[in-house]
């Protein structure tokens, strides 16, 4: 047998998921080769890379060696025929897409739980378990996009791939403290596939940078209230203070006669002499202030 216990409940739940999450996932990798118009050789390992990479990386983590997925050949097989539904069916277009990112769900939830509970019977300790299932979850579908040249969608899609397979992972090992793992199994894949699922429909996101620098957010908009009131260098202040206004008001005509007057300007005058009343009706005579 390639599966532990498989004919228990518990064993047999387990691989069905394991295999689940495999033909999933060679699925979806199957998908990107389409959309990249890979040739027959690209599909395949593609897929079998995506349905396999995840759980070979926590094996070789938890010296685990060989491998399960090379010593199973059920595994291979079944990635071989998720690659081959990939190639000859033409799952294109919007209810594809649903699916794509559906069967993404399920294959966290699935594989979070399965890569959790390996670790246990690894002796792996609790937040390692956790670690090992969310690998498990994401590292055929990271080890995808970095080979088609994408940014991990992990990183920056924002959307809740990481967040249901650690729900999924510690739900399962409080199932397992508590001893009910058949049940558990179910239960914390359905969890992890149903958060991930109530995300995508009710719009919910990770949290991107700016949501995570309130002090920030804080400064400016305080900066926004006062506006250039605020200092934008440490001399600032002391240099506002230093210098020197002027507030000055527009002269009447009264005050220009007056000080014609004192000129001793009558009749018709010469543009410096209204030049110099005027300018004596804003400075004092010794040029440096108001009058």
């Amino acid at each position: 047998m390639y599966f532990d216990n498989v004919f228990t409940a518990v064993g047999f739940s387990f691989a069905v998921m394991d295999l689940l999450g495999v033909f999933l996932n060679a699925l979806m990798g199957g998908l990107v080769a389409r959309r990249m118009r890979f040739d027959a050789v690209g599909f395949m390992l593609i897929s079998i890379i995506s349905g396999m990479a995840g759980g070979m990386i926590r094996d070789a983590l938890i010296d685990a060696t060989p491998a399960s997925a090379l010593q199973n050949p059920w595994y291979i097989g079944t990635a071989l025929v998720g690659s081959l539904v990939a190639f000859t069916l033409p799952l294109e277009g919007f209810t594809w897409e649903m699916f794509r990112f559906h069967g993404d769900m399920v294959i966290v939830g699935v594989w979070s739980v399965t890569g959790t509970v390996t670790a246990m019977r690894a002796d792996v300790t609790w937040f390692g378990c956790i670690l090992m299932g969310v690998l498990t979850a994401t590292g055929g579908m990271v080890i995808r996009e970095m080979m088609i040249g994408q940014i991990p969608s992990i990183l920056v899609d924002r959307q809740w791939y990481v967040v249901p397979g650690i729900v999924s992972s510690i739900s399962v090992q409080l199932f397992y403290d508590l001893g009910l793992e058949s049940i558990g199994l179910a239960v914390s894949a359905l969890v992890g596939i149903g958060l991930g699922v109530a995300a995508y429909w009710f719009g919910w996101s990770v949290p991107g940078i700016e949501a995570l620098a309130p002090v920030d957010e804080f400064f400016n908009r305080m900066k926004h209230r006062v506006g250039d009131r605020l200092p934008q260098t440490p001399g600032s202040w002391r240099e506002r203070t230093q210098r020197p206004t002027m507030m000055v008001s527009a002269p009447t005509r009264k005050d220009v006669r007056d000080e014609l007057d004192r000129l001793g300007v009558s009749g018709s005058m010469t543009r410096d002499e209204f030049v110099e009343a005027l300018y004596r009706v804003y400075v004092d005579d010794r040029g440096s202030g108001l009058r």
